[in-house]
């Protein structure tokens, strides 16, 4: 296989989800937050020892969180804040995420501080920001960001990635583009970033041109040609694929071409490998773990025992139900049944 390490990711069904822990060596899965709340993007502190996420489990208030390792420890580190996406500093004295800390009816880039439990505005672009990610040299971060300003010549939900410096306070953006480009990820040396779009290897006037022409129909076409066309487009956009671009904001390269919606990615330890989770086209909420090698595009397979994630979510629960089911095997009935009833997989992050 070629790799090894610790991982944590969530899943679960509805809005019961938790962060799992999976030994990639051993294919182990391990538990590590339980009960009928949402616990989600789980991030690896830079040693390795603790887990920052975020959880609704107070208030239904998604709130900053740290736990060791293991799942113990469990401790709540924000109140009445709405946060997601954390991210570590490299020195593990900050955790940044996006969320309203300071300007209550804004998402921005906010910072909560190891020593003191402050809670601090970072930078606000014009614009929702999303997904941080933290330089290794801990001197700049990486968002996504969507307009406030409407902008009918924009696909809806259009964003761009935007680089911030921390130290000399100024913007530079590294994606610009009119799909979506989410989930922008340092590599572990910094020299890369990886991240995810909608543009399905379109140049910004071919995917331009692709979307004039759909809004020209469902403005002035038929019912049934307006029908087709934002059928034509949700599929479109339903296609996201893994890039990469250098630091400097040149080369953006596909990683991955399938017709399917790949997200949720992190870097190996290594840099060689790049964990995401993917499901194909009409089947959301199947998402499962997957690799692939970042500097071929090659996927590489890999096993984890699920056993213990269906079992905790209750796969059976859709099983037995009738006097035919319960009269055939459930490896069999398991074979029909929708795949979200066994819980997608997502937002995973992987340590050594």
């Amino acid at each position: 296989m070629g790799f090894s390490g610790k991982v944590v990711f969530t899943s679960g069904r509805s809005t019961d989800l938790d962060i799992w822990l999976l030994d990639i060596s051993s294919g182990r899965l391990t538990q590590l937050t339980h009960g009928q709340y949402l616990n989600d993007h789980a991030k690896w502190s830079p040693d390795g020892k603790q887990v920052a996420f975020v959880s609704t489990r107070e208030d239904s208030i998604p709130s900053l969180w740290i736990m060791d390792g293991d799942g113990g420890n469990q401790r709540q580190l924000t109140s009445g804040v709405y946060c997601q996406q954390p991210t570590w500093s490299p020195d593990g004295e900050r955790i940044y995420f996006a969320g309203n800390g300071v300007i209550q009816l804004d998402m921005a880039i906010c910072s909560y501080s190891m020593k003191t439990g402050e809670v601090a505005l970072v930078c606000d672009y014009p614009g929702i920001e999303s997904a941080p990610s933290c330089s290794p040299d801990g001197e700049t971060l990486v968002f996504a960001t969507t307009s406030k300003h409407l902008d009918v010549y924009r696909p809806v939900g259009a964003t761009d990635i935007v680089e911030y410096n921390l130290k000399a306070r100024h913007f530079k953006t590294l994606c610009e583009h009119p799909a979506q480009d989410n989930d922008p990820v340092y590599c572990p040396d910094g020299t890369r970033l990886a991240y995810t779009s909608q543009r399905n290897d379109s140049t910004k006037e071919e995917f331009q041109a692709a979307f004039n022409e759909y809004r020209d129909i469902v403005m002035n076409g038929s019912n049934a040609e307006a029908r087709a066309a934002m059928d034509k487009m949700k599929s479109f956009q339903g296609d996201s694929d893994i890039y990469l671009v250098g630091s400097d904001g040149g080369g953006h390269v596909a990683l991955t071409h399938d017709k399917r919606a790949d997200r949720g990615i992190c870097w190996s330890p290594c840099g060689n490998y790049i964990m995401y989770t993917s499901h194909r086209m009409g089947e959301a909420g199947t998402d499962r773990l997957r690799v692939v090698n970042s500097h071929t595009g090659e996927k590489v397979p890999f096993e984890y025992d699920r056993g213990p994630l269906e079992a905790e979510i209750d796969g059976s629960s859709a099983m037995n139900r009738s006097w035919l089911q319960k009269l055939t095997p459930d490896r069999i009935e398991k074979m029909f049944i929708d795949a979200t009833n066994l819980g997608a997989e997502r937002n995973p992050d992987w340590t050594k």
